[in-house]
């Protein structure tokens, strides 16, 4: 069972343009014009690209086999607001 999921997964996958959108959409002559741009801020990637900027004047240079993540550390007092109706 777990080799057919993955396999409709790499179908899924294979399928999309590097946007994320379905090719046969994306890539469709009568489709121009017909998205939208919208821009949202991850701010997880705004950490981690904040903490591998250079120093203004020599370019970040991670140290071999250097990983950068982000953990979630909202603390349970301050919780997210609903948004909306």
């Amino acid at each position: 069972m777990d080799y057919v999921l993955t396999l409709a997964l790499q179908v899924y996958e294979d399928g999309l343009c590097a946007c994320g959108q379905p090719t046969i959409l994306a890539h469709h002559q009568q489709n121009d014009g017909w998205y939208d741009a919208k821009k949202i801020q991850c701010h997880s990637c705004a950490a981690r690209e904040r903490a591998t900027t250079g120093n203004g004047t020599e370019q970040y240079v991670p140290q071999p086999g250097e990983k950068v993540y982000t953990i979630y550390s909202r603390p349970a007092n301050k919780p997210l607001l609903k948004a909306g109706p």
